[in-house]
């Protein structure tokens, strides 16, 4: 008796056997590459390129505030100004500057808005800050716009380059 298998089925058949093979060298040269020990430890090289930052600790004190307001001699916030070379220009085209406001054993990202009730009134104080290269500049406001000068805060600023 003689068997016939169609063309069709021929070539089907030894493709799959093929595959088979191809896939089981790939298998193979796959195990064996990853058996491979390490070698030695090479010398150190140069830093690459990566993330570096720094932080810095500010105090802002009673005396460091100075009140301004707008044009129409309105809207009176404080601000607090600190000289800060770590911001370069690199830094300020490329990098971050984050600041935090420091209480105790806290720390609030600027800004930071609190609002405050007593018996007779209502305000919020807003605390926000900008850079530019080689300062930092922090605004206190109070929603009432008081003339009472903020007192002494401290700060904590992450400069990312």
């Amino acid at each position: 008796m003689k068997v016939t298998i169609p063309i069709m089925k021929l070539s089907i058949i030894l493709n799959q056997k093929s595959m088979k093979k191809i896939f089981l060298l790939l298998a193979i040269s796959i195990f064996i590459t990853s058996c491979i020990g390490e070698g030695p430890e090479g010398i150190q090289g140069p830093p690459g390129p990566g993330t570096n930052w720094k932080i810095v600790t500010l105090k802002a004190t009673n005396s460091g505030w100075k009140g301004s307001t707008d044009i129409d001699k309105l809207n009176l916030r404080y601000s607090c100004h600190f000289d800060m070379p770590e911001i370069t220009p690199f830094v300020y085209s490329s990098g971050s500057v984050v600041t935090y406001l420091t209480k105790s054993n806290s720390q609030q990202i600027l800004p930071y808005v609190q609002h405050y009730e007593s018996s007779v009134d209502r305000w919020t104080t807003t605390i926000d800050y900008e850079y530019s290269v080689g300062g930092l500049d922090v605004y206190v406001t109070n929603s009432d716009f008081a003339l009472d000068p903020p007192g002494t805060m401290d700060f904590r600023v992450v400069i990312t380059y």
